[in-house]
């Protein structure tokens, strides 16, 4: 397996380097990823029965087929193609996070509105941050 990776880690850097065109590189890497067999690992179970002096149970052998691509399903009714409730959740804990801030600093410093200020500021730049770490 790690020889096949090798081989496909190499057919990407000659693709990146135009040394074979997409054709190729996409014939060269199915041929490689066609030469893997699927596996059927069984959990290694006789020698626990074997120690008890029972024989292990049989069981059928897994087929070697490969799983067939389920299609793309539309979004059911009411639900957005992607899942908000982390973001939903992201910005409880931006808000928490805020307040607590503010407060603190506020009791620190002894000005409220100064210390709203700051809070702003840095979660600002903490958006203007991420926002630039998810566009490059």
């Amino acid at each position: 397996m790690t020889a096949i990776l090798h081989e496909i880690r190499q057919l990407d850097a000659a693709r990146k380097r135009g040394d074979i065109s997409a054709e190729e590189y996409a014939t060269a890497r199915g041929r490689l990823l066609a030469s893997v067999e699927d596996a059927a690992v069984e959990p290694q179970e006789p020698a626990r029965h074997a120690a008890r002096g029972r024989p292990a149970p049989r069981r059928p052998a897994a087929r070697a087929a490969r799983p067939t691509p389920k299609p793309p399903s539309a979004p059911s009714e009411g639900t957005a193609p992607d899942d908000m409730s982390g973001f939903w959740a992201l910005i409880l804990i931006g808000l928490c996070a805020a307040g607590l801030m503010t407060f603190l600093v506020g009791q620190l410093i002894g000005d409220i509105t100064i210390a709203l200020t700051l809070a702003v500021t840095v979660f600002a730049a903490i958006v203007i941050a991420a926002f630039q770490r998810m566009q490059g």
